[in-house]
């Protein structure tokens, strides 16, 4: 049986860590005018109902390719739907910036057992094809970013981690995301289902799996730019989460942030995930 790391639950918690890296503010399009926006729904970048994004394309003044961000919605990996990011998408579009927004579906249910790997399927499908048709949409070919929430903060995670392939993914931004599903002391247990269904396994037989399906086990010194942002007073995914992967992105030396907002709960205010975004493509502190 695969053993978790005894890690223990760490008591100290960090209230605004930055160790971002440099990322080159002049190559990024994000801040050419725009002169607005054109919206497409429902794009099928597979062949099921779920796998579907909206995509929100600014019309560039000087035509250069926009930067991307994916996001991807919460749900506890069983529910949810791509509107549960919608305000989101709105203050996003509010800014006025040279900036796609691709707001994806997935897959939530399953009859293989094995739930994690249609989702991450479905997340490595959607990067392809908008890669693949950059120059349809006159978006980047790469320099993404991946935004998600909760369960979304973890798939998003996942995939970054586990299948940036050609390392189109250059930040993962991850809202109150469980890292370390491994340790069942760490998920709350009304999250422990949904975790076993997600994975199809169960917690009292090996544990291998949980560890396939964790961030904190799939981070590497290859991983993306990573930003963590979490609730203090989140009752259902615990900051530790943030704080065990946090240190071990630490001591890979990727360039990373955790940020602990006080009087926050689960589900933290659109306007701190968007700020959020925009430091990141512009290379600020996160905040």
């Amino acid at each position: 049986m695969a053993l978790c790391l005894a890690l223990g639950v760490i008591s100290l918690i960090f209230t605004g860590c930055q160790d971002l890296g440099f990322v080159d503010p002049t190559t990024t399009t994000l801040n050419d005018p725009i002169i607005d926006y054109v919206e497409i729904n429902d794009v099928p970048y597979g062949k099921g109902p779920l796998q579907k994004f909206d995509i929100t394309l600014p019309l560039s003044l000087e035509k250069n390719p926009a930067e991307v961000v994916i996001l991807v919605h919460g749900g506890g990996w069983t529910t949810g739907d791509k509107f549960y990011l919608a305000s989101t998408v709105g203050l996003l579009k509010k800014a006025k910036k040279n900036l796609a927004i691709v707001n994806v579906n997935y897959r939530i249910a399953t009859d293989s057992g094995n739930l994690i790997s249609l989702q991450r399927e479905d997340i490595s499908a959607a990067v392809d094809y908008l890669v693949e048709n950059a120059g349809k949409y006159n978006i980047k070919d790469k320099g993404y970013m991946i935004a998600g929430v909760s369960a979304g903060g973890h798939i998003a995670l996942t995939h970054a981690y586990g299948d940036n392939k050609n390392q189109i993914i250059q930040t993962v931004v991850a809202v109150a995301a469980p890292t370390e599903l491994c340790m069942k002391e760490l998920v709350d247990k009304s999250l422990q289902p949904n975790v076993q269904y997600l994975i199809g396994a169960k917690y009292e037989g090996p544990l291998d799996a949980f560890i396939q399906a964790s961030p904190f086990y799939l981070a590497s010194f290859r991983s993306p730019r990573t930003i963590l942002l979490y609730g203090a007073d989140d009752n259902l995914v615990s900051n530790q989460h943030g704080v065990l992967l946090y240190k071990k992105l630490k001591a890979l030396r990727v360039p990373s942030s955790y940020i602990l907002y006080p009087g926050e709960e689960h589900n933290i205010s659109a306007e701190k995930i968007t700020r959020n975004i925009f430091a990141a493509f512009q290379n600020q502190p996160a905040s």
